[in-house]
């Protein structure tokens, strides 16, 4: 599998903060081949480890496997959706967007939505809409068909964009922070054939509200040297000077 292929895997896959169990298992699977071993701690972290050589230094590579996501609050009586944020949404890309409600019945389709603008008043109509405003129809018309199709409150819910390549070197998706950061992990256990050090390729949970994945991993293995692998802002677009965000497609990664 390519590189390429690794990432629209894991893209693909819902793992909304707390809920990464689909994520965790393409991780375990792609990280099984490279590794002497893989488990899974407490709190639900993915580690995989090469050994190395004895009293050798120990080496940490973290990469976050959850997403940013929404939450079911509560269902309105007539079949819409109420949502909590789950990690740092700007509340202006929420408007219109499809999402994916997953329930225990399977995922259920929707579409986040407002009051219409043809009936806002002028000063409505010229700031951003919070998100507390915001709701999600499922094409439900009460509470108790919402509850039928398998909606219930606290269902996470994710973005619903499949991954696609636009360009020879640019693809688009969700979820790339940090499933690339997840992808490189995985790339760079398959090209390290032999190390002295012992290597720890962790796949940490719930970084989206709070790193408490990282935390309590890197506690646990105690490393010697740790290596975050994230993704940042790139500045090789409209309105943004080199000054804010000097990083370019293309030119290697950034430390």
């Amino acid at each position: 599998m390519t590189f390429v292929e690794t990432l629209e895997k894991l893209s693909n896959a819902c793992g909304v903060t707390g809920r990464e169990d689909e994520v965790k298992e393409l991780m375990s699977k792609f990280l099984k081949p490279y590794v002497d071993e893989v488990k899974e701690d407490n709190l639900g972290n993915i580690i995989g480890i090469k050994e190395g050589k004895k009293n050798a230094p120990k080496v940490m590579l973290a990469a976050h496997m959850d997403e940013i996501g929404l939450l079911v609050k509560t269902i309105s009586k007539e079949g819409f959706l109420q949502f909590m944020k789950l990690g740092g949404i700007d509340d202006r890309v929420l408007l219109a967007q499809k999402v994916m409600v997953y329930t225990e019945k399977g995922p259920v389709h929707g579409i986040i939505g407002s009051k219409p603008p043809h009936i806002q008043k002028e000063d409505e109509r010229k700031r951003v809409v919070s998100y507390d405003e915001l709701f999600i129809d499922v094409g439900a018309a009460t509470s108790e068909e919402a509850q039928k199709m398998g909606v219930k409150i606290g269902d996470p819910v994710e973005f619903d964009v499949r991954f696609a390549k636009i360009s020879k070197n640019i693809v688009i998706g969700k979820a790339f922070d940090d499933r690339s950061g997840c992808a490189v992990m995985i790339e760079t256990l398959k090209r390290l054939e032999k190390t002295d050090c012992t290597v720890y390729a962790v796949g940490t949970v719930q970084e989206e509200v709070g790193c408490r994945g990282a935390t309590t991993s890197a506690f646990g293995l105690c490393p010697d040297v740790g290596i975050a692998l994230d993704v940042t802002v790139a500045g090789d677009t409209p309105g943004v000077k080199e000054i804010e965000a000097p990083i370019r497609l293309g030119k290697g990664p950034s430390l």
